[in-house]
């Protein structure tokens, strides 16, 4: 048996709650088939609802830690930019170093650092570790003040230039502008591209943890940033650093910048979440629709719905046994056609359209009726569960509902 790649998800925290929330929302709709992951994020928030999300998250994760940090110095960011100093800087960097100790004591294959106002793509981690680099980020885009252009959060040299030259090459400005824009243009295209630095959203395999990647301070180096000092210790070390630019992340650079990150984590994650719901509805649907009066319900399945709704359904299916036996009932459900009308992360809710179709016999007679139904599915815990049924139109006789009014699974077939 093929064991599960261990990677550890880290990220020192000093965030609002908004952002937060956002960012580990999309941790929990990452796709880690084949992995083992964990998460260790230290907890640097003066907002109590920052905290609280932070405890909450890890409660619903069994892999979770968090180490409570002591130092009280203030960080500012507003609508126009985030304000650091070397204090700062290095706090951070410390942080930085403690989750890369405890990768490394506890061997994990991977260490994924990545700052908490990222939003990511369901992939991220799936295409990172399919690179097979050593050091790879996940590239994002910053409008660094409010009237500047987007910005990677990698370069090519020094502190922050992103265009290539040769060492001791002059250029123009308008050379400068075109090689700029050249390596941009490169970065909107997908792919894994050698870059001189990078940061905020990486992978590091274990191989270079254990060579001695960390971010400490390069005392003859003036480059400000912790990032910069790690870039520059790992390619002394031999290690080339990478961008992987299949799966942009959206980096919420300002509170403003919330509605946006959500629209982004809809879309990216809309797919998965819609697998995870038609999958659900199809056999919480398909079971309970489906009944033999010789044999009763065979495949009887509720756990796909949420806790008011599983007993209503129980109560009902009880309540109606004897008489569908009576009837001579024989259905077969068939669910189809599944979409999402509406969903809110936020909200934790959604709206599902799909068909349903039903053919069986009653009495010696064969039926057959097709329903478009409507649920509601909401989140509980870190599980998405259906709430209600209703039909919105009718291609036949039968009529229930099953949600916050009556309930009827009563299959009434007329002549």
């Amino acid at each position: 048996m093929k064991m599960k790649k261990r990677v550890l998800i880290g990220s020192p925290i000093h965030q609002k709650a908004s952002i937060l929330q956002l960012f580990l929302t999309s941790l929990e709709y990452m796709n880690t088939e084949g992995l083992e992951v964990h998460y260790l994020f230290v907890d640097d928030n003066e907002s109590q609802d920052a905290k609280k999300i932070l405890s909450d998250f890890m409660r619903r994760k069994n892999t979770a830690y968090i180490l409570n940090s002591t130092d009280t110095q203030s960080y500012i960011c507003d609508e126009s930019t985030h304000y650091w100093n070397e204090n700062l800087v290095w706090k951070v960097a410390h942080f930085k170093n403690v989750i890369i100790q405890f990768a490394l004591d506890k061997k994990f294959d991977y260490l994924f650092l990545i700052d908490s106002d990222i939003v990511l793509h369901p992939e991220t981690l799936q295409k990172l570790i399919e690179a097979e680099k050593d050091i790879v980020s996940n590239i994002f885009w910053t409008r660094w003040k409010p009237n500047f252009p987007e910005l990677p959060q990698v370069w090519v040299f020094d502190q922050y230039s992103q265009y290539y030259y040769k060492r001791g090459e002059r250029l123009t400005e308008e050379q400068i502008h075109e090689r700029h824009q050249q390596f941009l243009e490169m970065l909107r295209k997908p792919g894994i591209y050698e870059v001189g630095g990078l940061g905020a959203c990486t992978l590091i395999s274990r191989r270079a943890l254990q060579a001695g990647v960390n971010f400490n301070e390069i005392k003859n180096v003036s480059f400000w940033g912790e990032d910069r000092h790690f870039c520059i210790r790992a390619q002394a070390l031999g290690f080339n650093l990478f961008v992987d630019t299949h799966y942009p992340a959206f980096h919420i650079y300002r509170e403003s910048d919330c509605e946006k990150a959500q629209e982004f984590m809809i879309r990216n994650i809309k797919e998965k979440i819609e697998k995870d719901l038609f999958y659900k509805i199809k056999v919480a649907f398909e079971s309970i629709g489906s009944f033999d009066y010789e044999k009763g319900y065979e495949d009887l399945s509720t756990a796909y719905f949420s806790n008011q709704m599983r007993q209503r359904v129980l109560d009902e299916i009880q309540s109606q046994l004897e008489d569908n036996v009576r009837r001579k009932l024989r259905v077969k459900a068939n669910v189809y056609g599944c979409q999402v009308k509406e969903i809110s992360l936020k909200g934790q809710k959604g709206i599902i359209t799909f068909m349903l179709e039903n053919n069986g016999v009653e009495g010696g007679s064969t039926f057959s009726e097709t329903f478009l139904c409507e649920s509601e599915v909401i989140k509980e815990g870190n599980e998405w569960f259906i709430h209600s049924l209703s039909v919105v139109d009718k291609i036949g006789d039968m009529d229930y509902k099953i949600g916050n009014t009556d309930v009827s699974l009563d299959y009434r077939h007329n002549e």
